[in-house]
């Protein structure tokens, strides 16, 4: 039987080196960087993951389109062949990401989601460079380390509705590639029906009431100065394929009733009970997750040396609307 976890699918050897190879000469997106033509990156590297992938892995893709788990783990991906060093200001050459940036986008057009990015957030830039920056050390942010990130879903200040525009809602879905993690720091995934197994009903009923206020996260720095914030909102809903999904930040939710402040009162206390399912995203790693099913964390660590320290590509995601 094999230890694979069902949520994570190993690339074999031989099809990452041959991928690979026709990665690095990939034509399509000659002159471009992502956010240039994010559909050329995902159009050229969904056609040569495609042509390379064994139709197991194909079929395992085509099934989570299909039906979207809370989250998924590709492993053994394509790397690029010359080092790269972490970025030290959240920013690198992007000139040197064309395999992960193909990667990357790729899948996401094969899992049939679509890149977004916000323009409050990482300079309106689609990749987000997860690594250590100095002098950000105790921050909380993805740039930090020092200080855990505790249970949370990221843009909860965003619009939860269906119909709210790309640029206006809360990310469907958080996506990583792995650089490097030497230090193997993982990501603490929590899905929400877990939380609600454990509450009163009272309580399921009261967070879905629009009676809760949500500010934005640290990392949020408008050109404009302009911070989002929310009022009169629930804290859970419903999605339209039926699966509860959940807005949180420590810190960031407040309840403006006594019954809300109840609700959330009760539902921290829950948080701090669980301790979720780890994962360990890794180099070559690409790892997909529901932002609004799934609650993560991170807990702090020590960075290594800045060139090698640990660094993800952070990418948000949405349901394609057709």
């Amino acid at each position: 039987m094999s230890d694979v976890p069902p949520q994570r699918v190993i690339i074999p050897g031989d099809v990452t080196a041959s991928l690979s190879a026709d990665l690095r000469e990939p034509g399509g997106v000659d002159g471009l960087l992502p956010d240039d033509d994010p559909g050329a990156y995902g159009g050229t590297g969904a056609k040569l993951l495609r042509n390379h992938l064994p139709a197991a892995v194909l079929e395992r893709l085509t099934a989570w389109r299909r039906d979207p788990e809370p989250w998924l783990t590709v492993g053994n991906l394509p790397r690029p062949r010359d080092f790269v060093p972490t970025p030290r200001d959240g920013f690198a050459d992007e000139n040197a990401l064309t395999v992960p940036n193909l990667v990357h986008l790729g899948l996401l057009r094969l899992l049939g989601v679509t890149p977004v990015a916000y323009r409050w957030e990482n300079e309106g830039r689609l990749m987000r460079n997860v690594a250590p920056r100095p002098g950000s050390a105790g921050a909380l942010t993805s740039w930090g380390s020092t200080a855990p990130l505790d249970w949370h879903t990221d843009d909860s200040v965003l619009d939860h509705h269906d119909g709210a525009g790309p640029a206006d809602a809360i990310p469907h879905y958080l996506s990583f590639y792995g650089m490097r993690n030497e230090e193997r720091v993982p990501t603490d995934l929590l899905d929400v029906d877990t939380v609600l197994a454990g509450l009163p009903r009272w309580t399921h009923d009261d967070l879905r009431r629009p009676e809760f206020a949500v500010s934005a996260p640290e990392s949020y720095a408008p050109a404009d100065g302009d911070r989002p914030a929310r009022e009169a909102v629930p804290l859970l809903w419903t999605l339209p394929d039926g699966h509860d999904a959940v807005r949180y930040g420590p810190g960031r939710i407040t309840g403006r009733t006594t019954r809300a402040v109840r609700a959330l009162t009760r539902f921290e206390q829950r948080l701090g009970e669980l301790e979720g399912e780890s994962v360990l995203v890794g180099a070559g790693d690409f790892h997909i997750f529901d932002n609004r099913r799934v609650l993560h964390r991170r807990v702090p660590f020590q960075p290594a040396a800045q060139e090698t320290a640990r660094w993800l590509r952070r990418c948000y995601a949405r349901a394609r609307q057709d």
